[in-house]
């Protein structure tokens, strides 16, 4: 297969940043879509946390409009500048743009779009080191990312092939995570029911479930003095992840012999963000440990010090005690049993385990929600870790044709 090779700005038809929005709600007159650098994470576009802009107050150009296809690049801050995500088919359902720290690439008609895409994912890492300025606030330098960036393709044809690779590599991977959110809305559905049924008449409180609670750690970035023993840390902002089978981006840090050969999670504990939040968001977020949980990590792994662990002797127990923490904190109850006044705040989880629940453990319908809780978690871990496989074998190919 032979490749021609030449530098991004040849390739394209429009680059530039996006604009400073002027936020408006969504339900406003006159408003448009704005995508911010939260919206690109692991590859990919989502909205949930787009905002809107004020057409009234700041024109968007033609050429500003997202089209299908367009390639976007986080182009400002440490650790977020460089990373590349793509509009997929389908996926602009109304009229979006991007703010000022994103960049917009449209590909030209001299190369695949969608091969184009992959190539600049590939490059990514590459990308990065285009970021220049202070700590902080460091900013992709655009003449470098058009002009050093260098990208080899074979024939239309050709490139046209190796994108459907990925692409259904894609789907695939697209398709498991779609299950993984089916499953995870019907367990949530499925505890609701039992919730709000009215034929249970007596109640129990969380605390009679719970053997031990164990703080989290922190420990040290590198090995100093007695911080000296491996350990993966799963912070409040990895359970989302975690709980659908994946790692996430659960750093790998170094803890004193005490805590490490005490603290380490095991199947059946329960960790709890005790800590942190923001205005729109409670404290409360929940992971439930399993081994098939465990076995995703080659170290022994442990709750940050933002957490707390709650160790529950079955896992009918630990079952129980996680569908209730997260159906309490999916109706925004943590709100309430919050206090901290220097901008973090703390879960008053000592209160929230004394708070009377109805209690239908003894009902055919609860065991029927353990056993469907249990199989459904399980497929969850298992489509997360075929997702992981996938993503080994699509960053490999990436390689071999980029």
């Amino acid at each position: 297969m032979r490749y021609k090779s030449s530098s991004l700005k040849d390739l394209i038809s429009f680059i530039s940043k996006g604009i400073v929005p002027k936020y408006a709600n969504s339900y406003d007159e006159n408003v448009i879509r704005v995508i911010n650098q939260r919206c690109n994470r692991n590859g990919e576009i989502t909205f949930r946390e787009a905002r809107y802009s004020d057409l009234s107050k700041r024109k968007v150009t033609n050429e500003k409009l997202l089209k299908n296809k367009d390639i976007l690049i986080n182009s400002t801050g440490k650790g977020t500048a460089g990373r590349v995500a793509q509009i997929s088919e389908n996926q602009l359902t109304e009229p979006t743009t991007v703010d000022g720290h994103m960049i917009i690439i449209r590909p030209s008609e001299k190369i695949d779009p969608d091969y184009l895409g992959y190539a600049l994912k590939a490059q990514q890492r590459i990308i990065e080191n285009y970021a220049e300025g202070s700590t902080g606030q460091t900013e992709i330098n655009k003449q470098r990312l058009l002009d050093e960036t260098i990208i080899k393709y074979p024939s239309k044809e050709e490139q046209r092939k190796i994108a459907n690779i990925f692409m259904n590599l894609d789907m695939k991977i697209k398709n498991n995570q779609k299950i993984n959110t089916n499953l995870f809305n019907l367990m949530s559905i499925t505890f609701e029911n039992l919730y709000t049924s009215n034929r249970y008449n007596k109640n129990f409180t969380l605390n009679e479930l719970v053997s031990e609670t164990l703080t989290g750690e922190w420990g040290k970035e590198k090995i100093i003095d007695s911080f000296n023993k491996k350990a993966t840390i799963i912070r409040g902002a990895d359970f989302l992840d975690v709980s659908k089978g994946l790692k996430g981006n659960t750093p790998v840090r170094f803890l004193k012999a005490n805590a490490y050969d005490k603290k380490f999670l095991q199947a059946n504990d329960v960790l709890v963000e005790i800590s942190g939040g923001s205005p729109t968001q409670s404290t409360g977020r929940s992971l439930l440990i399993t081994t098939q949980v465990l076995d995703h990590f080659t170290t022994k792994t442990f709750g940050t010090n933002f957490t707390r662990n709650f160790r529950l002797k079955t896992s009918e127990d630990a079952i129980l005690f996680k569908s209730y923490i997260q159906f309490l904190y999916d109706i925004k109850l943590f709100f309430n049993y919050e206090n901290g006044t220097t901008g973090i705040k703390n879960l008053d989880y000592k209160s929230v385990l004394k708070i009377p629940l109805p209690d239908f453990r003894d009902t055919c319908d609860f065991q029927y929600y353990l056993k469907s809780y249990t199989k459904y978690y399980s497929l969850i871990q298992q489509l997360g870790l075929e997702n992981n496989k996938l993503l080994k074998i699509k960053n490999i190919l990436l390689q071999k044709y980029f």
